[in-house]
């Protein structure tokens, strides 16, 4: 399970290079974030008050909305068809696989499977585990990745 979620992580962050172009030129900061994928889409579904922070219920709210829009039947549960919908609403799910979030493997996703999977840029990010992450955070987490790579390897 672990590596299919590095591999996921490794295939969303590949997929939004685009997101982070067209968010890059948006964003209201202009900070270095390293050109980090997860930022860019973070641009897109939080910090809705454009005060440089990002909250998990910024997450959940735009992840509800992304599933009641894909839930056209509205029964509570994504089928295959159905979470396609969730593959074309936002390019860091282009290449999600339903089986990643079916937890039961009942071959649906119902809402709780689907919100209740870690949000990879609160993985990365929100190192104190309070659903909170400011500009400030994401550049220490940039600044301490640069530093890792700088150093001499023995």
């Amino acid at each position: 399970m672990q590596i299919f979620i590095s591999a996921l992580w490794v295939f969303l962050a590949t997929c939004a290079g685009a997101a982070f172009a067209q968010n890059a030129s948006d964003s209201s900061s202009h900070r270095s974030t390293g050109n980090d994928a997860l930022v860019a889409w973070a641009m897109v579904w939080g910090d809705v008050g454009r005060t440089g922070v990002f909250t998990c219920d910024e997450w959940r709210r735009y992840a509800t909305k992304l599933f009641n829009d894909a839930d056209k039947n509205r029964d509570g549960y994504l089928n295959e068809e159905e979470f396609k919908a969730i593959r074309g609403a936002d390019p860091m799910l282009k290449g999600a696989d339903l089986a990643y979030f079916d937890d039961n493997r009942d071959g649906r996703v119902s809402r709780s499977e689907f919100l209740d999977k870690p949000n990879l840029f609160f993985v990365k990010y929100d190192r104190k585990r309070e659903c909170r992450v400011t500009f400030d955070t994401i550049m220490d987490v940039v600044a301490e990745s640069e530093k890792k790579r700088e150093r001499p390897r023995r």
